[in-house]
């Protein structure tokens, strides 16, 4: 779900101004924004599963609450 932003819109009205010629140019740039934001969503969820596995496997760090609590808000 995508939230209706002020920047959004914004870029809607640009975008709507600009002619034919630019949509062409622009288009490859926007597929190379969506690509980077799919890879680092796939980087993230692989960086989340090995940490998972480590912790599953015994080898991750212990903390509790207040160790966390302590570093958020050092």
């Amino acid at each position: 779900m995508t939230t209706a932003t002020a920047e959004r819109t914004a870029l809607h009205q640009t975008i709507d101004t600009l002619s034919d010629e630019a949509i062409t140019r622009l288009v490859p740039y926007v597929i190379s924004l969506q690509r980077e934001c799919e890879d680092a969503k796939l980087t993230g969820a692989a960086a989340t599963r090995a940490a998972i596995d480590e912790l599953r496997s015994g080898k991750g760090e212990r903390v509790t609450i207040e160790q966390l609590m302590a570093e958020l808000n050092a």
